[in-house]
């Protein structure tokens, strides 16, 4: 260190003699050197020059070492940071092979990277949860379909049925009316040689048997809710009666039915057969 000012020091002195010896210098030409007499050795410019080159030389050593101290600050940054000195941001970004900028840039770059790779894991999970609920909807939307499709095809078939089979429970109740008709007339045996007597019993047999035969058919009617009505005497009704004939007659309220040739019958009070009647009329 000692060696190092001390030679700061000679060369600020040379470069102070130098300086001094420039003006006289471009004033004068060698020729005239010596009659000028400008000094041109260092030892003449001390001995010419000696205030001057005091205050010159002491500038001159500052300002190197300054500059050696700066140089030497530098190299301690450089090496680590010695004698507990603290980095330069700059400077250790600049070591590391970029700028405070780059550094910045690269930080948020790499957490920007972060956010969107989280962004994009939820998108994924919300697509596939969306996903299974669209499987799960059109696997039930199918269901649904099948099921009513199933419903349609079972309606068609039991209305097919119902409309093929509606009289069924009608028809056997009068599956009874037909045997016991076929026994009525089971009882009448025809014998020419037969004597009035044995008539008589046969026909009362078959009387008795017929009589029961209508009266099992009216309960049968009945069970179903077929009613028979017989309008004789009342006023004519063209919803519920047909008119074949009039009657004349002066003692009789003309529109009053006089006879009536078939009964009507109804299904739950709606007229299934009109009854075939004769009305009176003003002769």
């Amino acid at each position: 260190m000692l060696r190092y000012s001390h030679r700061v020091l000679r060369g600020a002195g040379r470069r102070a003699a130098c300086d001094l010896c420039r003006p006289a210098a471009r004033e004068a030409t060698p020729a005239f050197a010596s009659s000028l007499r400008i000094p041109h050795t260092p030892s003449q410019v001390r001995a010419a020059f000696p205030e001057q080159l005091r205050q010159r030389a002491s500038s001159f050593a500052c300002s190197g070492l300054s500059r050696s101290k700066a140089t030497q600050t530098r190299a301690f940054s450089a090496e680590g940071g010695k004698f507990g000195e603290e980095k330069d941001p700059a400077a250790a970004a600049a070591a590391d092979g970029g700028t405070i900028e780059e550094k910045t840039e690269e930080q948020e770059g790499g957490e920007n990277e972060v956010e969107v790779n989280k962004e994009v894991e939820m998108l994924k999970a919300e697509v596939s949860e969306k996903t299974a609920l669209a499987k799960d909807l059109n696997d039930k939307l199918l269901l649904t379909l099948a099921d009513m499709e199933n419903l349609r095809e079972r309606t068609r078939r039991q209305s097919e049925a119902a409309s093929k089979f509606a009289i069924q429970g009608f028809c056997k109740d009068l599956l009874d009316v037909a045997d016991n008709l076929g026994r009525a007339v089971a009882t009448v045996e025809i014998d020419a040689d037969a004597d009035e007597a044995k008539v008589k019993a046969m026909l009362s047999s078959l009387h008795e048997g017929v009589l029961m035969v209508e009266k099992q058919l009216a309960s049968t009617f009945g069970k179903h809710g077929v009613e028979k009505f017989d309008p004789l005497g009342d006023e004519f009704n063209p919803n519920s009666h047909m008119a074949l004939f009039n009657v004349p007659d002066g003692n009789k309220e003309p529109g009053t039915v006089a006879t009536v040739m078939k009964p009507g019958y109804k299904l739950h009070d709606r007229v299934i057969r009109a009854a075939e009647v004769g009305v009176y009329q003003s002769p």
